[in-house]
This record gives C-alpha cells, sequence and structure tokens, in this order.
C-alpha cells in the first residue's frame, strides 16, 4: 500500500513540475499561487513557495527566474490590495523568501555543486547577523522584547512571569537560531527544487550530486579562527562571532548527513542507519552536534586526499 501511495505522490509531483516549467504564465501563476497557500502556512512558505521557485530557476536559468519573481510579485500586490492587506507584506515576502532562494538556486545551476551552495548561503547567513548587530544596539534585548510581546498575546496573564523566567536566558540564542532556521530553509527549498529537477529531466542525478557534497575545504581555519574569536573578543563582537559559529555548525552538520548517506550505499549497509540517525536527529538534539563533527571529518579526509592525489 505504502509503494503505490509514493508512487502516485511522485507522479503528481511531475504532473505539477511539467505544469510550472510549461510556460511563462504557467511559471507565475504557481508561484503567485504557492506563495498565496504559504501565507496561511507559514512555517512551510519556503518548503510550498520556495522549491517552485528553485525549480524554475534551476531549469530556464537566473534571469527567466528572476523575471517569473518581479510578475508574480506584481500579481501578489493585486492579491493583496483585493485582500485589503498590506503590501509590504508582499514585499517581505520576496526579501525573505523569494530572493534568497532565487540565488541559491543561480549558484546551484552555475556551479552544480551542492557543496558550494551551503557556503554561499552561509556567507548570505552571515552577511544578514552582521547588519542585524549593525542596525540593533543590543540584539538580545531585541529578541527578549520580541519573545516576552508574544508571549503578552498567546500566553495567560498568571502564566506570563513563568514564562518570562524560562525564556531570559535563551534570548541570547534566539538571533543564531533564527538565522541557522534561514539558512536551513534556503538550503532545504533549493535541494527540493533541485530533487524534482531530477525527477523530471534526469532521475537518480539528485541523489549522485548530494552523495558528492563536499564543502571547500578553506572552511576549516575560517571556522577555527572563528571558534577562537569567540573566545577572545567582547561584547558585541564575540555576539556576532558565536552567531556565525551557531550557522556554521548547520552547514557541518549537512555535510555530515550527506557523508552518511554517501558511505551506507557506498558500503552497502542497511536503510536502518539512516532512518536512525533522522530518528535521533528529531528526538535527541545533541545527536546535530555528532553529525556536524562528522560533517567536519568529512571535509578534512577530503581535503586529505586531495592533497596526496588519493
Amino acid at each position: 500500500m505504502r509503494p503505490i501511495v509514493i508512487g502516485q505522490a511522485v507522479i503528481i509531483t511531475k504532473l505539477i513540475g511539467n505544469y510550472i516549467l510549461s510556460g511563462r504564465f504557467q511559471a507565475v501563476a504557481a508561484t503567485t499561487f504557492s506563495a498565496l497557500v504559504s501565507l496561511i502556512l507559514p512555517p512551510f512558505a519556503f518548503l510550498i513557495s520556495g522549491s517552485v521557485v528553485a525549480l524554475i530557476t534551476l531549469r530556464k536559468g537566473a534571469a527567466n527566474g528572476f523575471q517569473t519573481l518581479a510578475a508574480s510579485l506584481l500579481v501578489l500586490f493585486a492579491f493583496l490590495l483585493i485582500a485589503n492587506l498590506p503590501l509590504q507584506l508582499g514585499l517581505a515576502y520576496a526579501l525573505i523568501v523569494w530572493l534568497p532562494v532565487w540565488l541559491g538556486a543561480a549558484v546551484l545551476r552555475y556551479y552544480e555543486q551542492q557543496g558550494f551552495l551551503l557556503l554561499v548561503v552561509s556567507l548570505l547567513v552571515a552577511m544578514l547577523i552582521a547588519a542585524t548587530y549593525i542596525m540593533v544596539d543590543d540584539v538580545s534585548a531585541w529578541w527578549q522584547q520580541w519573545l516576552f510581546s508574544m508571549l503578552e498575546k498567546t500566553v495567560p496573564a498568571e502564566n506570563i512571569d513563568e514564562y518570562k523566567t524560562i525564556l531570559e536566558p535563551a534570548a541570547s540564542m534566539v538571533n543564531a537560531m533564527m538565522m541557522a532556521g534561514l539558512m536551513l530553509n534556503i538550503v532545504m527549498s533549493v535541494l527540493c527544487g533541485r530533487w524534482w529537477q531530477s525527477k523530471l529531466f534526469n532521475p537518480g542525478a539528485f541523489q549522485k550530486e548530494f552523495y558528492a557534497l563536499r564543502l571547500p575545504s578553506g572552511i576549516l581555519p575560517v571556522s577555527a579562527i572563528t571558534v577562537l574569536l569567540v573566545f577572545i573578543l567582547a561584547e558585541p563582537l564575540r555576539d556576532f562571532f558565536r552567531d556565525v559559529v551557531v550557522v556554521l555548525m548547520f552547514v557541518y552538520l549537512l555535510q555530515g548527513i550527506s557523508a552518511v548517506h554517501r558511505n551506507v550505499d557506498k558500503f552497502k549497509l542497511s536503510m536502518a542507519w539512516i532512518v536512525s540517525m533522522y530518528c535521533l536527529l528529531i528526538l535527541l538534539p545533541q545527536m546535530a552536534l555528532f553529525i556536524a563533527c562528522l560533517g567536519m571529518t568529512d571535509v578534512y579526509v577530503g581535503w586529505r586526499r586531495r592533497k596526496v592525489g588519493s
């Protein structure tokens, strides 16, 4: 029963993909519609609309993808006007979801290396972190104020003080986690678009490309220097580099996941290894650090092999 359901889902995915890529009007319609749907389901905005943008850009090219985004933004503005919603909502959506995914897809289309995609997206997020610390005097206090404001709107008045006490120590890490989440959403949207493209035009290509994921070896000394700066600098520079380290750990996490998939396939191991890895990542957050360390080791081993020519 399960294989039949999966097969039907793949067929529907292919039909939708073929429709999106069949013409400019279809691409604009799908991009706009996916954005409207994701406004109802904000947590899935990148997955719903970002993957559509990624598919169009990966298949049709960066210029075509950008033109589609521009036309879709105008149509989205029209819907927002009809619904009496602020136009700033559409602009924010385009800047936060569409534009970063379009950039990531353009990079992957040009270089055809998922490791380089991770590098570019992490650099983009690092620049956003820097911009945050430049524009906001006290980033932790700003996020704490935002958290308390959300609590006041969602939590009963008699429980607010209790929740504030719990969340106050975590305020300093909110910026890092939000930026890491943004990086993951962008990358996963582009990879989803790549998988979609592979299913339509080159079955099996996504798997080969994902198994070949390699971060540039130069990221290792940069990571070491960044960690060192966290310990020797004072605030707010220390907080800035700490947030960058968190983003880097998530980059290595994706490298580690790729390494696990690659080695399970290479040594013909049971799929239970991969299932166990994802279950542990969900149930034990500490597992992410272990997989990230595997990612670091994988980058180092790849660098050593290239250095000795083996």
